[in-house]
């Protein structure tokens, strides 16, 4: 299995777990590994992007592999917050490689009569290393022909975003 896979698979569950409680909120997260660095972008900024539409699961997929590319990353996780028919809330994380290993898990959460998060399990409910929890994590690392139009576009969106992007160096 990939190095970088590993790192997100055993660092970032804690690791967003103690955002989540920081801040006292479950924001989306999109990380990579690029063998050098972790790069982390808090997708809550991209509702001013694309003029103020944000980014749809389909585009999302597209910047991903465009950043895959660009940055030469061997592996992602994605983070977001989730309730079940019965309201039970869980964070919800999948992680993929560039060798097409994958990685999901659940862990529940708790939040106050203001939403605010109160607690996260540190231990997860459920897991796969077969199922996704995003439907858009199933094309990370796929190969995708973009028309010049779309791809300039992405170009664009990517020089919005670039400023955001948290860079951590790998131990």
């Amino acid at each position: 299995m990939n190095k970088d896979f590993e790192f997100l698979k055993n660092k970032f569950p804690g690791a967003y777990r103690e955002i989540a409680l920081e801040h006292k909120a479950v924001n989306t997260v999109i990380t990579f590994c690029d063998n050098k660095n972790q790069y982390l972008l808090f997708t809550g900024m991209f509702s001013e992007v694309n003029g103020g539409k944000g980014i749809s699961g389909e585009l999302e997929a597209y910047f991903v592999n465009f950043l895959a590319d660009k940055y030469k990353a061997t592996a992602f996780a994605r983070a977001s917050a989730y309730a079940l028919e019965d309201q039970t809330t869980f964070i919800g994380i999948d992680i993929k490689s560039i060798d097409k290993d994958l990685w999901s898990q659940q862990n529940n959460f708790n939040v106050d009569d203001e939403s605010k998060v109160t607690s996260v399990d540190k231990k997860y409910m459920n897991s796969s290393n077969k199922n996704v929890i995003c439907p858009a994590v199933n094309a990370y690392f796929e190969k995708i022909t973009l028309p010049e139009d779309t791809q300039l576009f992405i170009n664009n969106l990517y020089e919005q975003v670039k400023p955001s992007l948290q860079i951590v160096k790998l131990k």
